[in-house]
């Protein structure tokens, strides 16, 4: 009895300093506006509209519905948006955030069912030293969200696999499911097919984890119940065209855009995603050679080849990986650090530096290399002090989101093709006068090739990123050269 509290403690507090751990590395800067990574103002403007119109079930892009992602992170964070009165990115990053500490709980939880505590701290704490995982849980993206809903899923699988006693199998099995429906809600059948090589390779050369026959029903049944919470209120909202729409939407098809990637091309990202804990891979192959199994790393692999061998790629597509990755390199780390002192002192050396390296970056680091003022923040805030209110605003250009977030409006705001010149061209010459064109400097030389001259006047003229952005009033000629 006295081993079991034991036992209990050390793993709560085991919990705690993780917990502990995750919210110092992903906390600090979270609300940063000097850098957005790739859509990620588009989640955060379809988080305000939602928080506005106070529709948590169909989510919606500058008026429009998204069919894109089901709104499993928005929902969350517009409720918190409500909440707080006001949209911040904070807000905005926060689901993904938590869900962030989820995964690495997760994975020591898993940790402990493959392997040993020692092993299973380290993997979690490899986990949240991996820029791959710990850069990502700072996005308002929904890929942490995915990946803490598969972790846990497979948590529960393993749990159950365990369990001799049915009534708690069920319990975990349908918990499982239930995760695992959350996360094919989130981001397809992404969510599904981690577990499902968890439940192959995970029993593999054990005689504590055993496949249930029958009982697999349990799991299916959650899976079905996390759907329908969710595509039976759509459903009935308007028939089914949404529902329709996000199953049959391009992005679900991951047989194109592929732009002839080769097969290899997640190796140079997941080398570089996972640094420090790379360099230990020989370690593990070694010492995978030796024990002749690995389940972490029989999933990882698994996963590796599935993504690889898909034509779309996504840098994205290998945050699954991580967690998986990271338990074969740690249980690897564990065996040999007793007996080479290199193995030791690299990793005392490391994995402080893994954890220390990322809040650091965007603390005391990314403010020199990304200045507030190049931000499209920056340039947004530039354009609505300027311009009168409620103006009519042409984007030829990836602001409009931005534009929509910082000034809490979209209507007015219409973004425009730049593969069509002469559609623009027809557009902006029979604009209002005092509407508003914004476009780049590249774009604007090149839609002036195809098109006779547009009656605009230069307002603003201003570097974002690595691209000069600039602002013109229609409807009067300019003799100024932007």
């Amino acid at each position: 009895m006295a081993g079991n509290f034991r036992e209990l403690r050390t793993r709560f507090f085991d919990l705690l300093l993780l917990t502990v751990l995750s919210a110092m590395v992903i906390f600090p800067a979270l609300g940063q506006n000097r850098e957005w990574a790739s859509r990620e103002i588009r989640h955060a403007e379809i988080i305000r509209e939602m928080a506005e119109n106070g529709d948590y079930l169909i989510p919606r892009l500058m008026g429009e519905v998204y069919h894109d992602k089901p709104p499993v992170m928005h929902a969350i964070a517009a409720v918190l948006t409500r909440m707080a009165s006001k949209p911040s990115m904070t807000i905005a990053r926060m689901p993904s955030a938590v869900a962030g500490i989820l995964g690495v709980l997760a994975v020591y939880g898993i940790g402990l069912l493959l392997l040993d505590r020692r092993s299973a701290l380290i993997g979690a704490i490899a986990l949240l030293g991996m820029p791959g995982y710990s850069v990502v849980a700072r996005h308002a993206r929904p890929d942490t969200i995915l990946c803490a809903s598969i972790l846990c899923s497979c948590l529960c699988i393993g749990l159950g696999m365990r369990e001799r006693r049915y009534t708690w199998q069920t319990f975990y099995l349908t918990f499982g499911g239930l995760c695992a429906g959350l996360g094919v809600i989130t981001k397809g059948p992404y969510g599904i097919l981690v577990p499902a090589l968890f439940a192959v390779f995970a029993p593999f050369r054990r005689e504590d984890l055993k496949r249930p026959r029958f009982n697999w029903a349990s799991f299916v049944l959650g899976f079905l119940t996390a759907l329908a919470i969710w595509a039976v209120p759509a459903y009935f909202r308007d028939g089914g065209h949404y529902l329709h729409g996000v199953i049959t939407q391009p992005d679900l098809d991951v047989s194109k855009s592929g732009s002839g990637k080769s097969v290899f091309w997640y190796v140079l990202g997941g080398i570089i995603l996972t640094f420090p804990y790379s360099l230990f891979l020989p370690l593990a192959i070694r010492d995978l050679r030796r024990r002749g199994y690995s389940a972490p790393l029989a999933i990882a692999g698994a996963i590796f080849i599935v993504i690889s061998c898909i034509p779309k790629k996504r840098q994205h597509y290998l945050v699954p990986f991580y967690p998986f990755f990271a338990m074969g390199i740690a249980a690897s780390l564990v065996r040999y650090r007793e007996t080479s002192r290199l193995v030791r002192r690299a990793t005392q050396i490391l994995i402080p530096l893994s954890i220390i390296a990322i809040p650091l970056y965007f603390v005391a680091i990314q403010p020199f290399v990304k200045p507030y003022k190049n931000s499209q923040m920056f340039f947004a805030k530039e354009i609505l002090s300027v311009i009168e209110p409620k103006s009519q605003i042409y984007c030829v250009s990836s602001i409009e989101e931005a534009l929509a977030w910082v000034g809490q409006r979209h209507e007015g705001i219409q973004k425009l093709s730049r593969d069509d010149p002469s559609l623009v061209s027809r557009t902006l010459c029979n604009a209002r006068a005092g509407s508003y064109l914004v476009i780049g400097e590249k774009h604007y030389t090149s839609l002036l090739k195809h098109t006779e001259a547009i009656p605009v006047e230069l307002v603003i003229s201003h570097k974002v990123g690595h691209e000069k952005m600039l602002l013109f009033r229609l409807g009067k000629k300019t003799s100024e050269t932007p």
